[in-house]
């Protein structure tokens, strides 16, 4: 599958199978993801694997809008390793992150699996929950899997603005 029909099939799952998502293809995810660029390629991430019911109960515990996500990557960043800019003083975490994300849902898609990236939950709580380090920020989750049966996209996935609405020539 090309990366064209790869982006005009995906969509956010927000019903999700029973079926625990294949272990190569998660496994295939991760090693996609660690090609995505960041700045001066700092890879200022880590990437837990939630894949146990216990670990599913405790992200639910986060608040986690998970779908029913038997896989579930919870994406942190650790922002004392992300490049700032040397203007602004910003550091391009987020961007980072952002690419790392949707890096890890196109690559799902790829993979035979189907995705959607959860920003509703605890990250305080989350971070409490699986004793992450003082120096990881939880930023995403990616629910990873099969779609039900009765999945099928937001009526808002087919609303797409014209290149010319977007995009100006200077």
């Amino acid at each position: 599958m090309d990366f064209e029909t790869i982006c005009k099939e995906r969509y956010s799952t927000r019903d999700f199978s029973d079926k625990k998502a294949d272990e190569k293809a998660v496994r295939r995810v991760l090693e996609t993801v660690r090609l995505a660029p960041t700045a001066l390629n700092r890879q200022p991430y880590k990437i837990f694997i939630v894949d146990s019911e216990e670990g599913i109960e405790r992200l639910e515990k986060s608040k986690a809008v998970l779908y029913h996500a038997k896989t579930v990557l919870i994406i942190s960043s650790d922002r004392a390793n992300a490049w700032a800019n040397r203007y602004s003083g910003e550091t391009d975490v987020l961007i980072d992150i952002g690419i790392v994300v949707a890096t890890a849902l196109y690559a799902a898609k790829e993979c035979g699996l189907e995705s959607c990236c959860v920003c509703n939950f605890d990250p305080e709580r989350l971070k409490k929950e699986f004793e992450l380090p003082e120096n990881l920020t939880p930023d995403a989750l990616i629910a990873l899997g099969y779609k039900s049966d009765d999945d099928k996209p937001s009526e808002r996935h087919f609303m797409r603005r014209r290149v010319e609405e977007f995009a100006e020539r200077k």
